[in-house]
């Protein structure tokens, strides 16, 4: 193995550090295209190079030291930009929980883990110490894993973080102990009183800078964004430096630089600016890794690695689930939560090594405890990349990890209390969804806002919004919210699988109203999710008013498609001819009397009228034939044309006496002198509002009394009884009878008012000696079943 390692080393000779990392970096990035195009996690494929490039590989990473600072560097720049995201206020009310599941969790893992070393074939010390350093889990793996799929915000994201949070104080202070009790002249009272005053005045220091300087600086430094950029690395690197040297971690100071910038105005533009940075020096924290591994000693350690392993990837997560379910969370945060933390940490070979170098513990432990953090953490990759379909296989047998109310985690009762009072619900409410909401609400939509971010759920309320706490991805709370009202469900996710699983989940429940998801790729992605969307959003292109434009521009084409489908099932109906005053008075009487009316408008100010109060419509000239066709002229019964002017009125008349000579037309005149030319358009029937408007001011002034009671008749809303025209059928025979014979009082219950004979005047209270004809019209008054009753007597042979 030396020999070949010193030919490939002669083969490939490094002038300085700057060929080798060129090399490295070379070779990484052709195996980290391979590992995209299969699919597989790039963390694996760094410490695969990691493996061939270092000591037991081609050995061409020499520059172990170079390698290791910048390792380190991208360590405490990964938990600064988590900082950055953290609210100091959701710190506080994760703090208890984190501090009982961490806690519990390093307990019943270190206790729990001697017997398993133990089996193993270690000595009771040796399996002491090495249980405890199997207890950590890996803060960058978790991290960065977690920011990769985009859940560092969610629920069991802040919960996995609290947990590394307090696994990082109890190995410092494991450490401090280990020192202590294997010293001569340390008191450990001294020491870990010492622990705290340094832990309590780094955070009053932080608190003060934080406080006083920093509010001052910061408007002044955001001024020059190369200088924001250099002062918050400064930052986040003297704070690392600062808790080194209290005998802390580094990662630990770079996390409160973090948090302290949580609440300035410029996190988003400093975590936007060193991610890119971050990610870059995170390679080298995984080529590091991978290059520890001795394959000399493969045979050795592999052996009592596994057993430590597998207790490692599947006890941690019991443990956690069995922890976090007592708290009342749900057993899927549960789950999810206890996958991520499934790794032996970084910090375990800090520990393991300082046993070993203070003679607790042998060099094969820590090879054994390297060889475990491999396993782990490769192993641990894949399944926090695929814990959500890990619970879907596992949902069914985790009943026993979660109470029967879920007092921590009840967001679906809340949900369906508030989904009575909304039409559109929202799967994520940070910057692109809560503008899309904002924009809903303004054009009167009710929305609630879903999100797996409790701090973006806080957010939205503080707005006056309503929102609640769920996973879009989790099809067991997607089927318990009640969508059957529901007009709309909009996702402003960016990730094909996650909006598939959503579109499942709600079409799984019976969801039948709109789906609106985003994707960046059009292209790429529609075919995932066209079969159950409606809608596709793109997150770049559609700003949030665009995509609100988009949204209610789909609903009203749905609509606007649904409303065409009645009106072609429409048969002898009217169609109205504007909705001026005219127009939506007479469509509000047609309606009273269950009369069906088609309006046809082209009027901007009147449209929106219509579409508030959902009359059926057609949105077009009323000149136009095919608007005309429309709305089903050649199936209707009649026309009212109440356009704004007489020459339009005449246009429409001669269109829609074209294409149905059957029609009853009737039309308003303004002028007087245009009557005529509308009744030789074709119109049946002629009305000028201002005639008929002078004759009832006259008439209420001649005979007030009559005027009242036919506006008693004929207007009033509460009364049933109305005024109709019968007329005496071919068929009847009752033609050739005197009214008396008829006796419609007794037989029908009408009121005969008055009788319309052709050529003749009208006869008004006519005499019950009066004989009846074919072709008499009589005017009776009574109620809408009495005036039906008397018209079959009337029209129907045989009735009389």
């Amino acid at each position: 193995m030396e020999q070949s390692s010193d030919l490939l080393s002669m083969a490939l000779p490094f002038a300085d550090i700057f060929d080798e990392l060129a090399a490295v970096l070379f070779v990484t990035t052709i195996v980290a295209v391979a590992a995209v195009r299969l699919r597989q996690p790039l963390i694996v494929a760094f410490i695969a190079v990691g493996i061939l490039a270092g000591p037991s590989g081609l050995g061409w990473i020499r520059s172990v030291t170079h390698i290791h600072t910048l390792a380190e560097m991208g360590l405490a720049l990964l938990l600064f930009i988590v900082g950055l995201k953290l609210d100091v206020s959701m710190l506080r009310s994760m703090g208890s929980v984190a501090l009982a599941t961490g806690a519990g969790q390093v307990l019943a893992t270190a206790i729990l883990g001697i017997p398993v070393a133990l089996a193993v074939g270690m000595p009771l010390q040796t399996a002491i110490y090495v249980a405890v350093s199997l207890t950590f889990s890996s803060t960058i793996i978790v991290v960065k894993m977690l920011s990769d799929k985009g859940e560092a915000n969610s629920l069991h994201g802040r919960l996995s973080l609290g947990i590394l949070i307090v696994q990082d104080v109890v190995v410092i202070l494991a450490m401090i102990l280990i020192s202590a009790f294997s010293g001569k002249d340390v008191n450990p009272a001294t020491q870990t009183a010492l622990v705290l005053v340094k832990g309590f005045g780094l955070l009053a220091g932080v608190w003060l800078l934080t406080s006083l300087a920093l509010p001052r600086l910061m408007p002044t430094l955001a001024k020059t964004p190369e200088l924001l950029v250099l002062s918050s690395i400064m930052w986040a690197f003297s704070l690392s430096t600062a808790s080194g040297l209290l005998g802390f971690s580094r990662e630990i100071g770079a996390f409160l630089a973090g948090v302290s910038l949580a609440s300035t105005p410029y996190r988003e533009a400093i975590g936007a600016r060193l991610s890119s940075l971050r990610d870059f020096l995170l390679v080298f924290f995984f080529l590091e890794l991978g290059s520890r591994l001795d394959i000399g000693l493969l045979r050795t350690q592999i052996v009592p690695a596994i057993p430590l392993s597998l207790f490692v990837l599947i006890g941690n997560p019991l443990i956690v689930m069995a922890i976090t379910g007592a708290l009342g969370y749900r057993k899927r945060t549960s789950l999810l939560t206890g996958i991520t933390v499934g790794q032996v940490s970084e910090f375990s070979l800090i520990l393991i090594a300082l046993c070993a170098k203070l003679g607790l513990v042998g060099k094969d432990a820590e090879g054994v405890v390297t060889m475990s953090l491999l396993v782990t953490i490769t192993i641990s990759t894949y399944m926090i990349s695929n814990a959500h379909c890990i619970y879907e296989k596992l949902s069914g047998y985790l009943n026993v990890f979660e109470r029967r109310v879920p007092s921590r985690e009840d967001a679906g009762s809340d949900a369906t209390r508030l989904l009575d009072s909304v039409d559109t619900v929202i799967f994520g409410i940070g910057r692109y969804g809560s503008g899309i909401a904002a924009e809903l609400e303004a054009r009167g939509k009710r929305v609630l806002g879903v999100d797996f971010d409790p701090q973006a759920v806080v957010a939205w309320r503080q707005r006056g919004g309503d929102a609640v706490y769920g996973d879009a991805t989790d099809q067991e709370f997607a089927r318990a919210l009640h969508l059957d009202h529901v007009r709309w469900v909009v996702s402003s996710l960016r990730d094909a699988d996650q909006n598939a699983n959503l579109l499942k989940g709600i079409r799984s429940t019976g969801f039948t109203g709109l789906a609106a998801v985003a994707t960046p790729d059009l292209n790429g992605e529609e075919a995932v999710v066209n079969e159950d969307t409606d809608l596709l959003l793109d997150p770049y292109a559609d700003a949030a008013v665009q995509a609100a434009d988009l949204i209610m521009d789909k609903e009203e084409a749905i609509a606007r498609r649904t409303m065409d489908r009645q009106i072609e099932a429409l048969r002898d109906h009217y169609v109205i001819c504007g909705y001026g005053r005219m127009g939506q008075q007479i469509v509000k009487d047609l309606t009273a009397n269950g009369v069906e009316c088609v309006v046809v408008e082209d009027n901007p100010e009147q449209l929106p009228k219509l579409r508030d109060g959902n009359v059926l419509r057609i949105e077009g000239p009323a000149t136009d034939d095919e608007t005309l066709r429309r709305a089903g002229i050649e199936r209707a019964k009649g026309l009212i044309a109440v356009a704004a002017s007489d020459e339009e009125n005449v246009f429409i008349v001669l269109t829609a006496r074209g294409l149905n000579r059957n029609l009853f037309i009737e039309a308003r005149s303004i002028l007087k002198e245009n009557e005529d030319k509308l009744r030789h358009a074709g119109a049946d029937m002629v009305t000028s509002p201002y005639i008929l408007g002078g004759r009832r001011l006259a008439a209420a002034v001649i005979r007030p009394e009559v005027m009242d009671f036919l506006d008693l008749v004929v207007h009033s809303d509460g009364l049933e009884t109305e005024m109709a025209k019968i007329t005496v059928a071919g068929p009847s025979t009752c033609a050739g009878k005197t009214l008396r014979d008829l006796n419609l009082w007794e037989a029908c219950e009408v009121t005969l008012l008055a009788v319309k004979r052709p050529g003749e005047d009208l006869h008004a209270n006519p005499s019950p000696s009066m004989e009846l004809r074919e072709g008499d019209e009589l005017i009776v008054m009574g109620t809408p079943a009495q005036i039906e009753s008397a018209r079959k007597m009337l029209s129907a042979p045989g009735e009389c």
